[in-house]
């Protein structure tokens, strides 16, 4: 058996898919938001068989077994897709080179697991450090859960990685020291906050100054692992309580979202050393749809919360803001022991933010007039009617106003406002001949019954006489854009078909037969007429046995 084989016979589909989104029940399968990059979604369309240890997308048509499945979602090749379901099942993967002769290959996952080890233990041996962490209100606890370690010297670390084999050029792929040169640890003197992938691996990390060192946070620069655009800081210890509470807190801190887990909220991330992304869009989606931004309370954290509520208009998601006074944080929150409760109750929708950060006097006319065009012009570019409307309501509350005149200035706006056209995506129409093929990837002991109840074969399409003629030559010379859409049709079938009884599927096989044999009816006769006029006798014959043939299988 080879190395894929054995590792996909251990693998759980639904437990795969489930590190990258959450699934739910549907008969058989699991249905859930699609998990690849690039693609958006706002209802589900992915399917994960576990019979077949299939998933599939039916909106982008990306799909696979466990190991294609990881190279699509990761976005990585064979081999490190390999390295991937090895960690996730425990499998250790047989290594041709040996330890006394050569360098033992190892990953990057694997060099930051054992950095990640290294620090943790240095902690351990620096109490004044401990010290350090226990003041600002870190528990025993939380410094387990999180992995907290400390860089204590800068070459001990490069030892620690070359007695566990990893060679230079691994090393300095890892962006953890300044060059292999001088061996330095670049976080030297730093608290370490390890940074993990929804998967749990740990890909990154971020250093914290314990003294006036600029700059305050040190984080790694992005990798072939490490992609912080995607990756949010906590998600992996997050991921189950945002799924239970269906909502996420999105905070600018490592501090704040510790803070926040010690305090009862759990379902808390923040962005490491970035804006809020539509990388992480996506991935939240697959979560929650559900987010509360807490962003610092001060012109930079408003800055951000701004930018971030641009990035997630039209998203299909239901945004709050958590509003902070006097430019406080949230670990700042916390620590002077108010309840941060209350301000998750009293979260802001987007133009509630929008006015509450407004510069107006109330009573000035003109300065409603100039909130309003403003507030409104945020509103139009929404797409959600619902969404649009609910905004509206606010507007009139908020400022005094009736709705009647908000409505009013929003339709005027309107119609002054340009709309840009945008391309609808051309989608394969679904042929007959399609489902038929389909349905013969599924169960291919119906080709039989096919061939004798399929009329007109002549003018079947090339795809499903080679599926008639020979089932194995027809998926071994399919090409990829091929395979793939009729892999997503006979997935759509067998969903279906999960609903129904053997007597409710033959009616269907049935009705699909009548349905093809009429449109290759009128194909063929459509071809007869055009020769007949061109005063083809042969056609002429063969148009009168066409016709005796539809009459006797009684097609119209």
């Amino acid at each position: 058996m080879g190395i894929v084989e054995e590792l996909e016979q251990k693998v759980d589909i639904v437990e795969l898919v489930s590190k990258y989104t959450t699934l739910k029940k549907a008969g058989a399968n699991y249905k859930s938001l699609c998990p690849f990059p690039g693609h958006n979604e706002n209802t589900p369309s992915f399917v994960a068989s576990p019979a077949k240890q299939l998933g599939y997308c039916f909106g982008c048509h990306k799909w696979g077994w466990p190991l294609k499945f990881i190279m699509d979602v990761e976005n990585c090749e064979f081999k490190e897709a390999v390295e991937i379901l090895a960690n996730f099942t425990g499998t250790e993967l047989k290594n041709n080179y040996n330890p006394e002769k050569a360098k033992i290959q190892k990953s990057l996952y694997a060099l930051y697991k054992d950095a990640v080890n290294y620090y943790s233990e240095a902690l351990g041996r620096y109490p004044e450090m401990k010290k350090y962490l226990m003041d600002r209100w870190i528990s025993s606890e939380s410094l387990r859960k999180f992995h907290f370690g400390y860089a204590d010297n800068g070459g001990a670390l490069y030892s620690y990685l070359k007695e566990k084999w990893y060679d230079d050029e691994m090393i300095a792929e890892s962006a953890i020291f300044i060059d292999t040169k001088t061996k330095k640890d670049k976080f030297i003197h730093r608290i370490i906050f390890p940074i993990q992938n929804l998967r749990g691996d740990f890909v990154a990390l971020a250093g914290r100054t314990t003294t006036k060192q600029e700059p305050k946070y040190l984080n790694s620069p992005a990798t072939k692992i490490y992609d912080k655009s995607s990756i949010l800081y906590g998600l992996y210890e997050a991921r189950h309580s945002i799924t239970k509470n269906n909502f996420v807190i999105i905070t600018e801190g490592y501090m704040d979202t510790i803070a926040l887990h010690q305090w009862g909220f759990p379902n808390s991330v923040c962005v490491s050393g970035t804006a809020f992304t539509e990388k992480h869009i996506q991935v939240i989606k697959r979560l929650t749809k559900k987010i509360y931004l807490c962003f610092d309370g001060d012109k930079a954290g408003e800055k951000a919360t701004k930018a971030s509520l641009e990035t997630m208009k039209n998203k299909w998601l239901e945004v709050k803001i958590i509003s902070l006074p006097n430019g406080k944080d949230p670990d700042e929150i916390i620590s002077s022991g108010k309840d941060f409760q209350t301000y998750i109750d009293s979260a802001l929708s987007p133009i509630g933010y929008m006015i509450a950060k407004a510069d107006f006097e109330t009573q000035s006319i003109e300065d409603k007039k100039v909130l309003l065009e403003t507030l409104l012009q945020t509103v139009v570019s929404y797409s959600d009617q619902v969404e649009k409307d609910s905004y509206l309501k606010e507007i009139a509350h908020k400022l005094w106003l009736r709705q009647d005149v908000i409505y009013d200035r929003l339709n005027t706006l309107k119609h002054t406002r340009k709309k840009s056209e945008q391309e609808v995506p051309k989608v394969k129409k679904i042929s007959s001949e399609d489902m038929v093929i389909a349905t013969l990837l599924n169960h291919p002991k119906l080709i039989d019954n096919f061939k004798k109840e399929i009329l007109f074969q002549q003018t079947l399409g090339k795809d499903l006489q080679s599926i008639l003629k020979e089932w194995v030559w027809f998926l071994n010379h399919l090409d990829l854009e091929q395979k793939e859409f009729y892999k997503w049709l006979a997935l759509k079938i067998e969903s279906e078909w999960e609903e129904q009884n053997q007597t409710s599927r033959q009616e269907w096989i049935q009705k699909l037969i009548q349905s093809m044999n009429r449109e290759h009816f009128k194909k063929e006769s459509d071809a007869l007429k055009v020769r007949i006029w061109e005063w083809d006798h042969e056609a002429l014959k063969a148009y009168s046995t066409l016709m005796q043939q539809a009459k006797k299988h009684a097609i119209k």
